[in-house]
């Protein structure tokens, strides 16, 4: 039996919505395919959103919004105590949201790899990661440089690697026969020595 508009229909459809987009990609999806995922008629679809892309636009803005409030909760942590508690932060907060939306993340990166996207989605996630710095002075031209070389760092030392780690994890251990809890071991390892080296100069 077909469920209809109940109070949880509209998560459930961007729940589907996701799981379609992760195993077939945005275009290869179908809004019926997403309705039959969902265990809801076509037209609730359309009563919730107008198009497959505002489903999309949906589920990053949602994803931001998690995203900019973690980045929140850090916002009084100084240079040094962010050091310090980069592992932990990496361990127990980051990597928990990242975990919890690793087929969202594939979306992300499949579309943020598209040549017609002007705006990638992952662009703005670091965007937001340097933008969570607090400032109270206009944009000079060393603060700008300074802002350009984390946008650099923060996006090919920490968030690719970290995105691609979730993202193909599974697959790697099942490729390399290795176990999953060594491969953790060895990838936060590296991924101290690199991205965490970039935060040891700031």
């Amino acid at each position: 039996m077909t469920r209809t508009n109940t109070p949880d229909a509209r998560n459930r459809i961007l729940q589907a919505a996701v799981k379609r987009f992760a195993e077939k990609g945005f275009e290869g999806s179908r809004i019926e395919e997403i309705a039959r995922e969902a265990n809801v008629p076509k037209s609730l679809i359309y009563y919730h959103f107008k198009s497959k892309d505002e489903i999309r636009e949906v589920l990053f803005a949602d994803f931001m919004r998690e995203y900019k409030e973690l980045l929140r909760l850090a916002a009084d942590d100084t240079p040094e105590t962010k050091r310090e508690n980069m592992k932990d932060r990496l361990q127990h907060r980051y990597k928990q949201f990242a975990e919890r939306n690793a087929d969202l993340i594939r979306i992300m990166f499949i579309e943020s790899l598209k040549k017609s996207s002007d705006k990638p989605i992952l662009y703005q996630v670091v965007e937001a990661l340097a933008d969570s710095e607090p400032t109270d002075a206009p944009l000079h031209q060393a603060d700008k440089e300074a802002r350009d070389e984390r946008l650099i760092a923060e996006f090919f030392t920490g968030v690719i690697p970290l995105y691609s780690y979730l993202c193909f994890s599974e697959s790697w251990v099942s490729y390399f026969n290795m176990e999953k809890e060594r491969f953790d071991e060895l990838f936060l390892q590296l991924f101290m020595a690199t991205h965490g080296s970039v935060h040891s100069k700031t």
